[in-house]
């Protein structure tokens, strides 16, 4: 091996050991050095495909892209191309360009499914299709590896359970949505989980009318996770619950609340019926706001 080989080699795996450390900047110097202690095109393109991962961890998206456009040119016959193509979705996701975003991921599985690092890919996917509302797109994915988390990892898995929560129930299985929220309320998980399982919970007794229980949910949820990422949803279902119970006035206290906290919010045309409507039934004993 000769000189410049061997500079290369230990450049690379000072490079990886930094890497794998997460000590980013160094890991990018070393690449760097690495690039130059070689010509070989093939051996350029491993090295801008392990940046493209550098400059992701960074949060420099841009960067990782320009960097795995750097792959195909040095190297057309790249091998782990699941892995460049995997890293350009997670790179769009950092962009917020979701059409980009499936198309990488779709293309990284078409090329490998199988492998563990293919899971993440499926797990993405299905968030991506889950908050675009598009169900029937993301529940497949979720389903594929519900399991796998099951096994490999707690946190992946709670959060899949969550999402599969609630795709059933905009898909109307409420049954099976009820199942996977109380799936997670007893693996016991953090505050954060708890509520979010708590908030599933309150939407499933909203569905079906039963309004103080739904009251309880969202004081749970709040109690649980004062920093709750939907607020604005604990509110609507807590007045709304209130207004069905037949009190109204409580109601208008949260109106009025809402209104302040959150202009132009979701749900202010519904809450805005419900203010100029009466209550189908009179007014009955339940729990008072704090």
């Amino acid at each position: 091996m000769s000189k410049s080989d061997n500079r290369y080699q230990e450049s690379l795996d000072k490079a990886r050991s930094h890497l794998e450390k997460k000590e980013y900047k160094n890991a990018r110097l070393m690449y760097f050095q690495a690039y130059n202690s070689t010509e070989n095109s093939k051996d350029r393109a491993i090295i801008w495909a392990e940046l493209s991962w550098v400059f992701y961890y960074e949060k420099d998206y841009e960067k990782a892209v320009e960097a795995s456009e750097n792959v195909h040119n040095y190297d057309p016959d790249y091998k782990a191309m699941d892995d460049i193509y995997r890293m350009l979705g997670y790179a769009y996701l950092g962009l917020n360009n979701h059409s980009l975003a499936e198309k990488y991921l779709t293309e990284s599985l078409a090329l490998n499914r199988d492998d563990d690092k293919q899971q993440f890919v499926k797990y993405e996917l299905g968030k991506l299709y889950f908050i675009q509302g598009r169900y029937d797109l993301a529940f497949p994915y979720l389903m594929e590896i519900n399991t796998f988390f099951e096994n490999q990892d707690k946190e992946y898995h709670l959060s899949v359970l969550f999402y599969l929560g609630f795709i059933n129930y905009y898909l109307e299985s409420l049954e099976n949505s009820r199942n996977y929220f109380e799936q997670i309320l007893m693996a016991k998980p953090d505050n954060h989980r708890q509520a979010g399982a708590f908030f599933g919970l309150a939407f499933l007794e909203f569905r079906q009318k039963n309004y103080l229980n739904v009251i309880t949910l969202c004081e749970k949820i709040i109690e649980t996770d004062d920093t709750f990422f939907d607020k604005e949803s604990v509110g609507f279902l807590t007045a709304a619950s209130y207004f069905h119970l037949g009190r109204k006035d409580i109601f208008l206290k949260y109106h009025s609340e809402m209104l302040v906290s959150y202009p132009g919010g979701r749900y202010e045309n519904e809450m805005n019926k419900l203010a100029n409507s009466e209550p189908d039934i009179p007014a009955q004993s339940g729990p008072e706001t704090k």
